[in-house]
């Protein structure tokens, strides 16, 4: 006869009685309604704030594409698995805890109408299953536990300082101890059902099992009393658990996998362009009010992670920048103005007057301090490596827009080179009827003197009047003619792209640029353009289709490895040396051509290659993106030279380029470590043209020997 129940068990017939000595399910069931009330109370409040402020924005679209992300990011976990330590104890707790809750629906169900398979080897199963799930939890929780207050890694915190809360102590703390308790509670009932009742396979629950070796002399009398109270305690640490969740760090259960429904289909890096200029009252985002609601939605499923920080050039270089603070910084001024505007808006419903209050402080100045804003590179590594799928970038540049297009605030260097761009259509001033002057000697035709070629060459400013850029931009073109590819220029009817404009927050300059080269390109009834400039290459391919330039666009590694692997140039003569190829953020994060240049540089003879400590995803950026190319770094470290640093550290003498800023920013980063005598910065078309058995005269475009 079992104790504490009815329950009958014969051999063969192996099982347990739910609720063993707890027969007071009623209080449960009491106390478990007031926790469910606390816990929508709690959600039904949350969710009139997220209501409360920010633009409308449709992200319901696509169902079929986004029920995709939330499987395989909100289910599998595929982006929080590409960091192993936190990807393993996440998957712990998250797939335990999954299991463990299923499970505890099968004890329900069980309970209330009986079910016929609890029982024999399907509840050994069960019990084996739950035990291995619940002791993966209390890993992962002793890993999370270590990792935060024993590791206490950088990004966790901010500039040293932890960022530690005590609602993540809370949280592990109370995981855990449901967990423990669980343990605990399953041996003090072994320590009976094995010893009165006869049970024989309370081995298949080992983790309660061994415990409930160590109660050996406890009386059972004993053992049902401390069992009740631990059933309590557990109970009641469940239950408070659910009530605080929405109050908590664990409301990400919901909001994280929310984020991940409501993903951003455009394609990587793509800038919302500001609608209707003309009639528009403001531009950009200056306070809270300006970004739309999912932006700031963004913040509620922020995990605090730092994954984003960890790789941040910004941050890491010394800078103010942190895109874990940044987010944070709007999740707490959004809960400190939400309430009020919410006041605000019950009472006008209510028939009373009541204006939304004003902002107590700027958003972008005081919630954002300005150094923080100018620092980004635009890197796309905040993004790239997030687990949540938030979106910094956008926001970022949404308020160096507010600065730049209402308040006429941004540096020296930036109203330089906006005015040059305004002036001429490229950063430096130079005469625009200069643009082509780089070709004269080539032999290459515009598309005004032969417009039917397959690809218009979209040479970019760089290409065209950087002396440095220059070069590139004629071995590239060498290369084309010997490989017969039709292909021309635009010469001086080629615009700025105007990159630098739109992330530097210029919105306005940006889009004239734009229109401008949309105007002439489709005027020749341009189908395919190839760039040398991924900045070029990613605005032309992503960005302009939003003005009517539908363009196939390709970056000229592309162009090289297809010429390569269709034999149409040969590479002979090799090159001596050991190369290291750095990672464009704008070719890599935002375009995914990681394997292109390396399959092109694979391809030349003698090329001895090795990788730098961060390359592909993880690759550190030149710092010349987000219209940093034009601005002074005068806080911390130069990045490029960090950059440069990790290039020396794998004794390579030649660093490969695919951008002509990287170009710059890592020939800047050899001067700076004074190592021009033994180290050099090429691009993959000069390394290309150099190996080429092709009869060549001495000119611009050919690397020295």
């Amino acid at each position: 006869m079992a104790h504490g129940g009815e329950h009958v068990l014969k051999v063969g017939n192996e099982g347990r009685e739910v609720f063993w000595n707890a027969p007071y399910e009623g209080i449960l069931f009491f106390f478990t309604a007031i926790a469910l009330v606390i816990f929508a109370y709690g959600i039904y409040r949350r969710w009139q704030m997220w209501k409360a402020i920010g633009l409308p924005e449709n992200r319901t679209d696509n169902a079929g594409e986004r029920f995709k992300a939330l499987i395989m990011n909100g289910l599998f976990q595929v982006k929080t698995f590409r960091e192993a330590y936190p990807g393993i104890f996440h998957g712990l707790i998250f797939f335990g805890f999954l299991v463990l809750i299923f499970g505890a629906a099968i004890d329900a169900t069980q309970f209330h109408i009986g079910l016929p398979f609890f029982h024999g080897g399907f509840y050994l199963w069960f019990s084996l299953i739950m035990e291995i799930f619940g002791l993966a939890v209390l890993i992962g929780i002793v890993m999370a536990i270590m990792r935060r207050y024993i590791f206490k890694p950088d990004f966790l915190g901010y500039k040293g300082v932890p960022d530690n809360r005590p609602d993540d102590a809370i949280v592990l703390v109370g995981i855990g101890a449901i967990i423990v308790t669980g343990f605990i509670i399953e041996a003090l009932r072994l320590h009976v059902n094995i010893n009165v009742d006869g049970f024989t396979w309370g081995d298949w629950s080992f983790v309660g099992y061994a415990l409930s070796k160590t109660l050996a002399g406890v009386s059972y009398d004993t053992t049902r009393i401390l069992h009740k109270i631990t059933w309590w305690v557990h109970s009641f640490i469940t239950l408070g658990l659910i009530a605080y969740l929405p109050f908590s760090r664990l409301l990400h259960i919901f909001t994280t996998p929310a984020n991940y429904y409501m993903k951003n289909l455009e394609p990587t890096g793509t800038l919302k362009p500001i609608a209707d200029f003309e009639n528009a009252e403001s531009f950009g985002a200056g306070q809270l009010e300006d970004f739309t609601w999912k932006q700031i939605f963004d913040s509620e499923a922020c995990t605090r992670c730092g994954r984003c920080q960890d790789g941040c050039p910004a941050y890491i270089s010394g800078k103010p920048l942190s895109p874990k603070k940044v987010i944070q910084d709007i999740k707490t001024y959004w809960l400190e103005r939400a309430p009020s505007v919410l006041a605000a808006g019950k009472k006008t419903k209510e028939g009373e007057e009541a204006a939304i209050p004003e902002p107590d402080k700027a958003m972008v100045g005081e919630v954002i301090d300005l150094h923080e804003l100018w620092a980004c590179t635009n890197c796309m590594y905040c993004m790239e490596h997030c687990p949540a799928l938030i979106e910094h970038v956008p926001k970022i540049v949404q308020m160096r827009q507010y600065k730049v297009l209402m308040e006429a605030d941004f540096s020296p260097e930036l109203q330089l080179t906006y005015r040059n761009m305004e002036n001429n259509s490229n950063p430096w001033g130079i005469g625009a009827h200069m643009r082509g002057d780089w070709a004269k000697d080539l032999g290459i035709k515009t598309l005004a003197e032969d417009p039917d070629v397959e690809y218009l060459f979209y040479v970019g400013c760089s290409g065209s009047f950087d002396d440095r850029g220059k070069k590139v931009s004629v071995a590239f073109a060498k290369i084309l003619k010997e490989a017969g590819v039709s292909f021309g220029i635009l010469g001086e009817e080629e615009g700025c792209c105007g990159d630098s404009a739109m992330r530097g927050g210029n919105e306005y300059l940006y889009q004239t640029l734009a229109q401008m080269n949309i105007e002439t390109m489709n005027g020749y009834g341009v189908k395919k353009v190839v760039c040398t400039c991924p900045h070029g290459y990613n605005a032309l391919k992503k960005d302009y289709r939003h003005f009517g330039g539908n363009f196939e666009v390709f970056h000229h590694t592309e162009i090289l490895a297809d010429l390569i692997a269709k034999g149409k140039i040969k590479l002979t003569k090799p090159v001596e040396g050991l190369f290291t190829y750095h990672d464009s953020c704008f070719l890599g994060r935002y375009n995914d051509i990681y394997n292109q240049p390396r399959q092109v540089l694979g391809a030349v003879p003698g090329m001895r290659m090795v990788e730098m400590k961060s390359n592909r995803a993880k690759s550190f950026c030149c710092g010349a993106g987000g219209a940093r190319m034009w601005m002074e770094e005068d806080i911390g470290e130069r990045i490029n030279d960090m950059r440069t640093d990790q290039a020396i550290d794998v004794k390579a003498d030649t660093i490969a380029v695919g951008c002509p800023f990287c170009l710059t920013m890592m020939s800047d980063g050899i001067k700076d470590r004074e190592k021009e005598e033994n180290m050099k910065a090429f691009d993959i078309a000069e390394i290309v043209w150099q190996s080429m058995a092709v009869e060549k005269e001495t000119d611009a475009g050919t690397p020295p020997e």
